[in-house]
């Protein structure tokens, strides 16, 4: 099994302006990013619009993402439904093809969000861990899920699962009770989903981080983890701040649609998002344009 840490780009998914799906465009990208520093990829989470995208287009985001991720790298693929049975049901048809993956995770389901208690999300995810051949990595993003999040004492019972390989943490505010739980240990991985909570994931133990910035800063984001390994805390701090002053002049504006426009700019594929999610403004664009000139990227 691929160890899950430093950077991994939580890949978009590229469409063309009227909709369809770009699948060139992401061989694309996949090809520039195994040049770069970072650990690895996460196709199908938010960034890669998993809502809006249906099951076909699914495995085909999928089956293009593993054949063009290269050797060394890691590549987690996201399979997590609403619904147990079609989550499982998602899970066959990625065994069943045969196709290459080293983890999948899944976002906590939460349309009927004040149903997802606790005894819930853990007969959810323990039945797809005892029945998926590949690891799990348990998807926290309360601000993409209605609010729905995975509470410590759930964290505490699920990493006890032989095939629950660790979690990514999108939300704000649980990084540290998670790590007061797993923190430290080797047999679960704890990885930040945002350059705001990465530092405090780093600093208690935990892996690394899966950070939209790193989709058109990959190396920029990568250097963040070798600096913490290798220069020291200090070091480390001052450069994530200015990492996130600068993901914040440019692709951190406007989420998705922010993320692809930077793309765009710096000669990788974004694309368009999907509709009824809209591209950037003209006026954002034109901003985030000058600060990339700026900054020579």
């Amino acid at each position: 099994m691929k160890i899950l840490e430093g950077i991994i780009i939580p890949a978009v998914t590229p469409f063309e302006k009227d909709g369809r799906l770009s699948l060139d465009k992401l061989a694309t990208n996949y090809e520039a990013w195994n040049r770069s520093k970072v650990q690895g990829y996460m196709c199908l989470g938010s960034n890669g619009e998993l809502r809006s995208i249906d099951d076909d287009e699914s495995l085909a985001v999928i089956r293009c993402a593993s054949a063009h991720t290269s050797s060394d790298k890691v590549l987690i693929g996201g399979v997590g439904r609403e619904s147990l049975q079609h989550t499982l049901s998602f899970i066959r048809r990625v065994q069943d093809a045969g196709i290459h993956l080293d983890y999948i995770s899944a976002l906590t389901p939460n349309y009927f969000a004040k149903l997802m208690t606790d005894e819930a999300l853990v007969d959810y995810y323990e039945t797809i861990a005892d029945y998926s051949k590949y690891p799990l990595l348990l998807y926290c993003a309360p601000g993409f899920a209605n609010g729905v999040c995975i509470s410590p004492e759930v964290l505490k019972r699920l990493a006890a699962h032989p095939n629950i390989a660790g979690i990514k943490d999108t939300s704000s505010n649980m990084m540290e009770s998670y790590m007061d739980v797993v923190g430290g240990r080797k047999d679960f991985i704890v990885l930040s989903g945002s350059l705001s909570t990465i530092m405090v994931c780093l600093e208690r133990g935990g892996a690394g981080g899966v950070v939209s910035a790193a989709n058109y800063f990959p190396d920029e984001c990568a250097r963040l983890v070798e600096i913490f390994r290798t220069n020291g805390v200090e070091k480390a701090r001052a450069y994530h701040a200015a990492l996130q002053g600068l993901a914040r002049q440019t692709g951190g504006r406007g989420s998705v649609a922010g993320v692809k426009c930077c793309m765009n700019l710096v000669g990788l594929q974004g694309g368009y998002p999907r509709k009824p999610v809209q591209p950037i403004s003209a006026e954002i664009k034109a901003e985030i344009r000058e600060a990339v000139e700026k900054m020579k990227l």
